[in-house]
């Protein structure tokens, strides 16, 4: 098997694996038969758990998680430019009050 490469899942195919997973009554089973690992089928099934008992479905929960992934990230980079627009606007400040003040070059 190879490492280092993720493969991407669709809510779909992990609704209708945790559905499989649930038919045969065998996790293992169904994860070979999906060529998925056992614990991610797992975990695929915790979360469906979680988002059941929430009144939700395994795909909006992974869409949800999706999205807030996303705005995390955004949140991120606005944070990283507001500190960047910060130094730059003390710095011209800086350049400024050393014009505007008497006695100085």
């Amino acid at each position: 098997m190879e490492t280092g490469k993720r493969r991407k899942h669709d809510p779909k195919f992990k609704e209708r694996a945790v559905q499989l997973s649930k038919d045969l009554g065998n996790v293992a089973a169904a994860a070979r038969e999906l060529g998925i690992g056992y614990s991610l089928l797992q975990s695929w099934l915790k979360g469906q758990e979680v988002a059941a008992s929430k009144g939700k479905g395994l795909a909006q929960a992974i869409e949800e998680k999706a999205e807030l992934d996303r705005l995390r990230r955004v949140v991120a980079d606005l944070t990283e430019e507001l500190e960047i627009i910060k130094k730059a606007a003390a710095y011209f400040a800086k350049e400024r009050l050393k014009k505007n003040t008497p006695g100085s070059k």
